[in-house]
């Protein structure tokens, strides 16, 4: 897997799809982040790509105690 990867973004639409089988969920305006446990470390990106470790290093640390290979795509 290529790193930054690519996240799925939300879409507005007039209406809800009608049927079985849909989910939804709200959009809030927080941060799109993607964490990546390493063997090493944890990096966490935003969803353009950047880095942002340094600015959410209190979940970079709770990182450490995922399995290497993780990876998660979240909000904070």
């Amino acid at each position: 897997m290529a790193f930054p990867i690519k996240v799925a973004l939300a879409l507005a639409v007039p209406t809800l799809p009608d049927g079985l089988g849909w989910w939804f969920e709200p959009k809030f305006d927080w941060h799109r982040t993607v964490l990546r446990r390493t063997d090493d470390t944890v990096i966490l990106y935003a969803r353009s790509g950047r880095v942002v470790t340094p600015q959410w290093m209190d979940l970079a640390m709770a990182g450490m105690e995922l399995r290497p290979g993780t990876v998660l795509d979240g909000v904070t």
